[in-house]
């Protein structure tokens, strides 16, 4: 009987601590339910950011977000916002919202949902970037490593492979006809054909600055003067004796006074050289690529600018001897 009265004791005197702490949890929460309980709406869910031209895309997933009506968003410490209307179309809404007008910056974005009537979600932050003239100025077009001539009247170009956020490229020139004519380089070329080359060419290129930008860049024109000239020649081998050659070459000018082109009929093994007239108009001539690095004169080499003709004399040592190079370029 006493192991009785005192199990009875001890419930009794457990369950008036509950009830002790009960009433103290309802105090508690009274405190913070004083002016009605606090309601939250459905929060944006699964918020991805996309770059643009001074502008950004929020989107986002509404699931059974039957008391929403708007959407807000802040940004530069709450100083600039957009509210947007929410209608609910399904139990799973995509919304995709457009942030314009902005600064070239990143931000930090806070997002809210609403149900106009004073009840919000708790929030949601994204971080975006906007791009503009900054990032745009900054770009380059795609590199031509040679131009060649593919036929009588085609002029050909070896670039450089593309940057991992270029798209693709524009080459601009005018050809035999007098026509302007625009050609598309995919990144994936690494070549291309200007058919009836006559002259100018411009080059641009157009970039993404994210892999998942909602605007592409495109890089500022890039005008390079290529000439179509006639060139001939003997290439001397001390073994083999004199080589005549008689081609066209794609001749580019790379400032005022300095040319490219290839040397001799060695173009195709990626023999180059740079010519550079100087001020008597005698020509420098300077090995470029794989044109060996002990490559002289042989002579003296000018240029005639009324005529636009070079006449080159070069020599380099290999192999059982001297190689002999006398070479004409006209332009046509």
């Amino acid at each position: 009987m006493k192991n009785i009265k005192a199990i009875t004791f001890i419930t009794t005197a457990a369950l008036l601590v509950f009830l002790a702490a009960c009433n103290k949890m309802e105090d508690f929460h009274a405190k913070y339910i004083k002016d009605g309980e606090i309601i939250y709406t459905t929060k944006l869910d699964s918020v991805q950011t996309f770059a643009g031209y001074q502008r950004v895309q929020i989107v986002g997933l509404l699931k059974e977000a039957f008391g929403v009506k708007e959407i807000i968003i802040y940004w530069n410490d709450r100083q600039d916002s957009l509210i947007t209307s929410y209608t609910k179309e399904n139990d799973l809404d995509t919304v995709s919202i457009i942030i314009p007008d902005l600064e070239e910056k990143s931000y930090l974005f806070e997002i809210y949902t609403s149900d106009g009537a004073g009840h919000r979600s708790v929030m949601v932050q994204a971080f975006a970037t906007s791009y503009g003239d900054r990032y745009r100025s900054a770009l380059y077009p795609r590199t031509v490593k040679t131009y060649y001539i593919q036929n009588a009247d085609t002029l050909g170009m070896h670039f450089l492979p593309a940057d991992e956020l270029e798209l693709h490229s524009e080459v601009r020139y005018t050809d035999t006809s007098g026509s302007e004519i625009v050609l598309n380089i995919t990144t994936k070329q690494s070549t291309g054909l200007l058919p009836a080359y006559s002259s100018g060419i411009d080059i641009r290129s157009w970039y993404l600055p994210e892999k998942t930008a909602i605007d592409s860049f495109p890089s500022d024109w890039r005008t390079t003067e290529v000439g179509i000239y006639h060139s001939s020649g003997v290439f001397n081998h001390p073994l083999t004796g004199p080589r005549n050659y008689s081609m066209d070459k794609a001749v580019v000018r790379l400032d005022e006074r300095t040319f490219e082109t290839d040397y001799a009929d060695m173009g195709q093994y990626g023999y180059r050289m740079k010519l550079r007239v100087l001020d008597n108009n005698n020509v420098l001539v300077l090995p470029v690529g794989e044109t060996p690095s002990n490559l002289e004169a042989d002579g003296v080499s000018t240029y005639d600018p009324d005529a636009h003709r070079f006449d080159l004399k070069t020599k380099y040592e290999a192999t059982l001897g001297y190689r002999n190079v006398t070479e004409t370029l006209v332009k046509k």
